[in-house]
């Protein structure tokens, strides 16, 4: 593992995973249709079997339902790739000498870790249900639940990184 952790799949993962995710965001506003204001966080939090059923009737009916696939295919592949790209700038920072940063690093790799295995989670759930065309009440009771976890592990990730990335260039303008 410590062969692939290098700055170039760091860089080459964290930003391919975020443009995957910019990609995602570009595609929702054609799934916020009536019904649906929220797009694919609306999913995401249906809860119930009967919801996710009047998210994809909305969807069919607006005709944006093979976006709905399409997006959902995508953050199974973003959720990957962005996942080791963070962990990659994790395990850099935890190489640093700097404490602060070796600290930093262990949160974000942490986050890291349960954001891709809750991410898959929930997408998973979500991929089942539109793959069936149809709710499941357990498969969105789940996605539902390990949403804010979810949510909170990636803003740490993402805010972490970029964190690190800024404290790293105070330190190198420092030492130069």
């Amino acid at each position: 593992m410590a062969a692939l952790v290098t700055q170039s799949n760091f860089w080459r993962f964290w930003l391919g995973g975020i443009l995957i995710f910019a990609v995602m965001v570009a595609i929702n506003p054609s799934l916020s249709v009536s019904g649906v204001e929220g797009g694919i966080p609306d999913i995401q939090a249906a809860g119930s079997a009967d919801r996710v059923d009047e998210i994809f009737a909305a969807w069919r009916n607006a005709g944006v339902f093979d976006f709905a696939k399409l997006s959902i295919s995508l953050d199974l592949i973003f959720i990957g790739i962005y996942s080791f790209g963070a962990f990659c700038g994790a395990m850099l920072f935890r190489r640093m000498s700097l404490s602060a940063m070796r600290r930093l690093g262990s949160v974000v790799a942490a986050a890291t870790v349960i954001f891709f295995i809750l991410d898959y989670v929930e997408t998973a759930c979500q991929f089942i249900q539109i793959m069936d065309g149809a709710g499941s009440d357990g498969l969105a009771e789940t996605s539902a639940l390990v949403k804010p976890v979810k949510n909170i592990s990636f803003i740490i990730t993402f805010v972490g990184i970029l964190a690190g990335l800024m404290l790293q260039g105070r330190l190198n303008r420092v030492t130069k």
